[in-house]
């Protein structure tokens, strides 16, 4: 057996460090589908355990249900907005197409009603008028539309991303369902903290991953599918586009008011009073509580996390991380929290008894 010494020692270390710097260099590129395999292997494992003991332990069988279960559970949804976004861009199309050539009565009324309200505000002498609001549709649609013809080869090099990306997170997922446990373990082993103090991290971390999945995304889609009900009750139009842009709204801390507020208001002035007062209350009052209602069932104790810090996990994840920062940002917090938990439990005591003595 060989002697460890301290030269040996820290050569040693800093071989780590280099393995580890290139490591990261490597697999940069797919760090954010590597980490979202994780996660989804943490949430999917009691499935994948369930249907291991369904098909009495054939685990290529099991392995291929969880995969069929994954892709209907992702798939579905995306084919859903897919769906809703174009037809609802369709039916945006052909609305500009009116108003651009001049036709569009509904436009005339609301322009009528806008001049109405202005002439009623002291000091105001402004008139809105068909043509320059025509021509400010212009202005705006045409840079558009030239954005995307110009991005059209950047668009197709970004779905060859998306593939790959795909390919590693579905690769990753396959390699960590079976051995989940065995990958903690492997930290266990690695890390120099005690073994409690190890399990304490990754209960942490993985009881906010899951209230992150399943408290932000479960509340998110019950706001917005509530928030989408008002609006089409008040008579919103794109309703659908609306619904879909309120998810997104409640998955972060300014919530689905954003949109609620400033609908039922325009509601109101422009002669929809009971409509708008439906949009105004019903967001206010119902959709916001549904948080309240819900996160208590599905955020467990060990994911509890100070609001200021879920909301600036969330922010800075978000621009960290793009979409999927939400859950990213979260889970960085609590790693900092149980991090000063422990120092505060453990560390800081021997320090203090260490000084004492």
């Amino acid at each position: 057996m060989s002697i460890i010494t301290s030269k040996t020692r820290n050569f040693f270390y800093i071989v780590v460090l280099i393995a580890c710097y290139l490591t990261y260099v490597t697999i940069r590129p797919y760090l954010s589908s590597i980490v979202l395999a994780v996660l989804t292997a943490i949430m999917y494992r009691p499935l994948y355990l369930r249907f291991l003991q369904w098909c009495r332990g054939y685990k290529f069988l099991a392995m291929t249900i969880t995969m069929i279960a994954l892709s209907i559970s992702l798939l579905a949804p995306l084919w859903l907005v897919g769906d809703i976004t174009i037809k609802q861009s369709l039916q945006f199309t052909q609305d500009v197409s009116r108003l651009v050539t001049g036709n569009n009565l509904t436009l005339l009324n609301a322009i009528s009603q806008t001049n109405t309200l202005l002439s009623a505000i002291p000091l105001v002498d402004y008139q809105v008028t068909e043509e320059a609001l025509i021509a400010s549709v212009q202005k705006t649609v045409g840079p558009i539309s030239t954005y995307i013809a110009n991005n059209a080869l950047s668009i197709g090099t970004s779905s060859i991303q998306i593939i790959t990306q795909a390919i590693v997170f579905v690769s990753v997922l396959i390699t960590l369902l079976p051995i989940t446990p065995k990958a903690f373990q492997i930290v266990k082993d690695l890390s120099p903290l005690d073994d409690q103090l190890d399990q304490k991290y990754i209960q942490r971390v993985t009881a906010m991953a899951r209230a992150m999945v399943r408290g932000v995304f479960v509340i998110a889609l019950a706001q917005g599918v509530a928030a989408g009900i008002f609006l089409a009750v008040g008579g919103v139009p794109y309703v659908a586009f609306w619904t879909l842009l309120c998810i997104v709204f409640a998955l972060l801390p300014l919530g689905v008011n954003v949109i609620t507020i400033p609908a039922g208001i325009t509601l109101v002035v422009f002669g929809s009073v009971w409509q708008g007062l439906l949009v105004l209350l019903g967001g206010l009052l119902v959709v916001s509580n549904i948080d309240t209602f819900l996160r208590p069932m599905l955020v467990p104790k060990e994911a509890s996390l100070n609001p200021a810090l879920v909301l600036i996990g969330a922010l800075g994840g978000l621009r960290l991380f793009g979409f999927l920062g939400v859950i990213y940002g979260p889970v960085v917090m609590i790693f900092l929290v149980t991090t000063i938990e422990i120092y505060l439990e453990h560390y800081r005591y021997e320090k203090t008894s260490a000084d004492t003595h």
